[in-house]
């Protein structure tokens, strides 16, 4: 599959390539020329595509020169940036010595339950400090009842202007239900306290390094002390059991004047006032940055282009004010873009796995690349165009593209961007589809339950305060119809009768901000004994009884609550997808807050999954369309019907591939609608009737609406005095005297090599 892609990709690119002067050239970005594709086998070029490219910058000027305008009263400004190469240590604290806790005051907690030793850490710090020798080690007791808090306290430190504390601290955010870790300051020796940072906030999982960088402005010109203080876990107040820090790489830390920075494209920049005097206001200049000014003290900025630029400070207080300006202060490097879609919908096919999108109607493709694209380009291939013998696919060059499937089953997409650094692309493919069952499930995925052990079966019963497991649902590139849903189980099991019937109920939830939000409707409820039963008896997949269709067109939530706490009687789960690191689309309510499984039970950006829910989708698909009479061809036809001056009657040809439902309403008298829809045709004639045009009006128009229950349609009537008469709809064929199949453009078929999909046969559905 990945060389059709790639093969598809390097197909459009050789096409742009000698199509086009400059869109794909090495003017300026080192992209492959015309003359590299014709002498370098594909596979060859593909490789080269990985290659990052980056321009040279311009050659900078050997000195930086400062312009400078002192005020009177010594005001004199200057500026830094909070940056490795510009920041100055003041106190470090690496754990490495052996006599290292000497300094510092150890309060063990009650019963001397808590230790502070050094050794080495199960992840060694070394992989961030090729020097270090060990780290603090600070472990609670594992008896619940003994919990306690204690802490180690450093001796004085004197903080400077623009100071910031940096460290690192090994941990698992799983143990914050038990203890947390929190790094205070107090400048009264521990009269009161101030908290820098706590692992409670911390919500990527599994153990690793978490780095801290804390601003201590607020301290600065004081002398302070840090502490260490290990306490309790969420939803407790006693203190803390049952989990261990690693603390090393501290160090606070002042700011430098430096003359030059050099980042890359995108990497924000941290500016620092270290104007002498008290400035009362501040004017940045940034040309080519975003912002390109401020009035803060200490702004943040960062650049698109690579390039080198200016930065220019102006400071006022009461008596005056000073200006300074940094010639060529900050460097830019330029990054090659990395290319991203937002697709027309995110949800797949549940038999391929491919997105799955509507046909024949318009759907949207956005770009979602990174790192300031300056060039677009798209391609869509049907898998028939695919596997014909001469592939010329349309290339679209904007952003964003609107597109319209015109045959079912795959298509191919490739995206690519450039910028002047080089370039990046995106080759997969979708699903085009009417109606199917949908998943989040990614190809390869397998079912799955995770961690079985005393506290969870994920997901489903556990004893982590967990009460709710919700799947997100994308918004479908066209509105649908959800007709039925399968959740599968593996596990439904009680000896209790009164966990026996606790009813599990299945709901349909509004997403607010990415998460879930208000119920929509209860879609089914179910008792775990009913579970048990189903699950043994139909695989494991359960199908929900929905009460009514429901429309979708937006974001929405399958939550599953109601599930009982687990115990040594009881267990409940579905099954997931394998942990993976993207494309989360499963959610947990833990403790009263809704949140991503991502970085919650392996490190982020690991814990990403998606729950085996599978809703029936049917797209709703209804345009005015173009009948060919005789062939019954059938396109799409945007344009309006027209008729004569005189009365009369016109049939208007609609597809609809849910049926038409109703006919809602005329904007005119004069026009009107005859007859009652049939609902069982994907094209149907819509009759309708209209008046003589009065004299003394040369045209009038009016809007009919007719609906398949989804989503309305407005068919345009324009009545012309200069129009001709007698214009009739298309007569749909008997289909008792005729059996030719038809795709969904109306194409004849041969019946020894029909494919899959829908297919008109003389105006008829027909599933094959």
């Amino acid at each position: 599959m990945k060389k059709i892609f790639t093969t598809l990709a390097l197909i459009v690119f050789a096409l742009v390539a000698f199509a086009t002067d400059g869109i794909f050239s090495d003017e300026g970005g080192g992209v492959i020329t015309k003359q590299k594709v014709k002498k370098t086998a594909f596979s060859h070029v593909v490789e080269s595509w990985h290659v990052p490219y980056r321009l040279t910058p311009g050659t900078l000027p050997h000195t930086v020169r400062k312009v400078h305008n002192a005020a009177a009263n010594g005001l004199t400004a200057n500026f830094s940036v909070q940056d490795g190469s510009s920041q100055q240590s003041v106190w470090a604290e690496n754990f490495d010595a052996t006599n290292s806790l000497s300094a510092w005051t150890i309060d063990q907690g009650e019963g001397n339950q808590i230790t502070f030793e050094l050794k080495n850490a199960s992840t060694s710090f070394s992989t961030i400090d090729e020097h270090n020798v060990t780290s603090l080690h600070i472990e609670g007791g594992y008896s619940m009842p003994r919990r306690t808090k204690g802490y180690a306290t450093s001796g004085q430190i004197t903080i400077p202007a623009n100071s910031q504390l940096h460290a690192y601290v090994s941990m698992s955010s799983n143990m914050s239900n038990y203890a947390s870790l929190v790094i205070q300051i107090s400048d009264d020796d521990f009269e009161t306290a101030s908290d820098l940072w706590t692992s409670a906030d911390v919500t990527t999982s599994g153990r690793q390094w978490v780095a801290v960088d804390c601003d201590l402005s607020a301290f600065a010109g004081k002398t302070v002390k840090l502490r260490l203080y290990y306490g309790p876990g969420k939803g407790d107040s006693v203190g803390g059991s049952l989990a261990d820090f690693y603390v090393d790489g501290m160090t606070v830390t002042g700011v430098n004047s430096i003359d030059q920075i050099t980042v890359k494209t995108g990497e924000r920049i941290q500016f620092v006032d270290l104007s002498i005097g008290t400035p009362t206001s501040w004017l940045w200049s940034f040309p080519g940055g975003t912002p390109t000014t401020s009035t803060e003290q200490n702004p943040e900025v960062y650049y698109e282009q690579p390039g080198t630029y200016d930065v220019t400070l102006k400071v006022k207080d009461s008596e005056g004010e000073d200006e300074v300006t940094k010639t060529a202060f900050v460097n830019v490097e330029g990054q090659s873009p990395i290319a991203g879609v937002i697709w027309p919908s995110e949800f797949r096919d549940y038999n391929t796995r491919m997105r799955m999108v509507a046909p024949l109607a318009p759907v949207t493709y956005k770009d979602n690349s990174q790192l300031y694209p300056t060039s677009y380009m798209w391609t869509m291939m049907s898998e028939y165009e695919v596997s014909g013998s001469t592939i010329i696919p349309k290339i679209y060059y904007d952003k964003d593209v609107e597109y319209i499937h015109e045959k079912l089953n795959k298509y191919y997409v490739t995206h690519i961007v450039q910028n002047e650094t080089g370039y990046d692309f995106v080759d997969d493919s979708v699903q085009v589809q009417f109606a199917g069952l949908v998943t989040n499930f990614q190809k390869g995925d397998t079912y799955h339950t995770n961690f079985v052990d005393g506290e969870i079966t994920l997901p489903g019963a556990n004893t982590m305060g967990i009460t709710a497991w919700a799947e997100k649902i994308s918004k479908p590139s066209q509105p649908v119809l959800m007709t039925s849903m399968f959740i599968n189980f593996t596990k439904a099991s009680a000896s209790e009768l009164t966990e026996q019937i606790t009813p599990v109920t299945f709901s349909l939830y509004t997403s607010e901000n990415g998460l879930p939000g208000s119920r929509i409707d209860i879609l089914d409820t179910w008792t775990i004994s009913e579970l048990n039963y189903a699950m043994n008896n139909a695989g494991g997949a359960v199908e929900m009884e929905l009460s009514k269709n429901y429309v979708i067109d937006d974001e929405v939530f399958v939550v599953i609550d109601g599930i009982p706490a687990k115990n040594d009687n009881f267990e409940c789960a579905f099954a997931m997808a394998p942990l993976r690191d993207n494309g989360n689309t499963a959610y947990m309510l833990k403790n009263d807050e809704w949140r991503p499984f991502t970085g919650y039970f392996q490190a982020a950006p690991g814990g990403q999954t998606s729950l085996a829910v599978y809703p029936y989708f049917s797209y709703s698909v209804l345009f005015k369309a173009d009948v060919e009479a005789e062939t019954n061809v059938v396109t799409r036809d945007d344009t309006p019907t027209e008729v004569g001056k005189e009365a009369g009657t016109v049939a208007i040809p609609v597809f609809a591939y849910l049926g038409v439902a109703q006919y809602v309403e005329s904007s005119a008298s004069w026009c009107r609608f005859t007859g009652s829809p049939q609902g069982e045709y994907t094209v149907e004639n819509v009759t309708v009737e209209y008046d003589t045009l009065p004299e003394g009006i040369d045209e009038r128009e009016a809007l009919l609406t007719v609906t398949d229950g989804v989503q309305p349609l407005q068919l345009r009537v324009v009545q012309k005095r200069s129009a001709a008469t007698g214009i009739e709809g298309v007569t749909l064929k008997d289909t008792k005297k005729h059996a030719t199949a038809y795709d969904i453009l109306g194409r004849r078929i041969n019946s020894t090599s029909t494919q899959k999909g829908i297919y008109i046969i003389d105006g008829k559905k027909v599933v094959r």
